[in-house]
């Protein structure tokens, strides 16, 4: 009975552990290490595709910047040619398409009273503004050549009147340009090929381009044209000056101005 009584006590003990046993949570400790690999699967792979995203946009950029630059090359070669075209009407081209061919005033043309017949332009009411007028209305895009540019297609489609806006707008703006030059010089051609002409403002055009690029190319072509218009605007004794420099100082070069300096006093003194 002694033994009997310590195994009744120590029943309810080993039931007690029995149910604690019982109770504890089993983990799976291969499905935890399983969702780990899957999320670590997933991070790996979610940064691959950031890698070929940034991959992708360096791709695109170079693209962008690639066809920029050819469309920066492209526009230039497009203004290189204009700008050769209107060299080689300064020096006597034969480009039978732009303006030169149809502005310029032809000794055969003009009289002994100094009248001269110019042809005329598309616009007639085309503006009387002097060429050192400021605050044209003509917009410019802030690229110096490409305003060049637009300026001179201008002339070549004979809207005179909106390129003198064109081109006096060009030469406030890029006072120190690469083609300022050349933009006076138009303005001087311009000026006498609208209707009714302005013959001061071709005269202060030309005289901007004589004083202010006295090296440039076009001096010669300015000279004789600023001779050409002291004609037409009655002040001879200036023209014979003008066109007699021109021979002077230029006869040895061969450029063009010297033999239309030379016809033209023939024709007119």
């Amino acid at each position: 009975m002694q033994f009997i009584k310590p195994l009744f006590l120590l029943l309810p003990a080993a039931c007690l552990s029995a149910q604690l046993w019982a109770q504890a949570p089993v983990v799976d400790v291969s499905s935890s290490r399983s969702d780990a690999q899957s999320g670590r699967g997933m991070e790996g792979e979610m940064y691959q595709q950031l890698q070929l995203l940034r991959q992708e946009i360096m791709a695109l950029r170079g693209t962008v910047e690639e066809q920029g630059h050819q469309l920066r090359q492209l526009k230039q070669q497009s203004l290189d040619r204009y700008i050769d075209i209107d060299r080689r009407l300064g020096a006597g081209g034969s480009a039978n398409s732009a303006m030169g061919d149809t502005t310029e005033i032809d000794p055969s043309m003009t009289s002994p009273t100094g009248d001269a017949e110019m042809p005329e332009s598309s616009n007639q009411n085309a503006p009387a503004a002097t060429a050192a007028a400021s605050g044209s209305s003509f917009v410019l895009d802030g690229n110096e050549s490409s305003d060049y540019a637009t300026a001179y297609d201008l002339v070549k489609s004979a809207s005179y009147g909106q390129a003198i806006e064109a081109f006096l707008a060009y030469a406030e703006k890029y006072p120190a340009g690469r083609y300022t030059p050349n933009a006076w010089y138009w303005l001087g051609e311009l000026y006498v090929a609208i209707k009714p002409q302005n013959l001061p403002a071709s005269t202060e055009a030309f005289q901007r381009l004589l004083t202010d690029y006295p090296d440039h190319g076009k001096v010669p072509a300015a000279m004789y044209k600023l001779g050409t218009v002291y004609f037409l605007n009655g002040d001879k004794k200036k023209s014979q000056e003008m066109l007699t420099h021109v021979i002077d100082r230029y006869g040895n070069t061969g450029n063009s101005a010297v033999n239309k300096s030379r016809e033209f006093l023939r024709k007119n003194f």
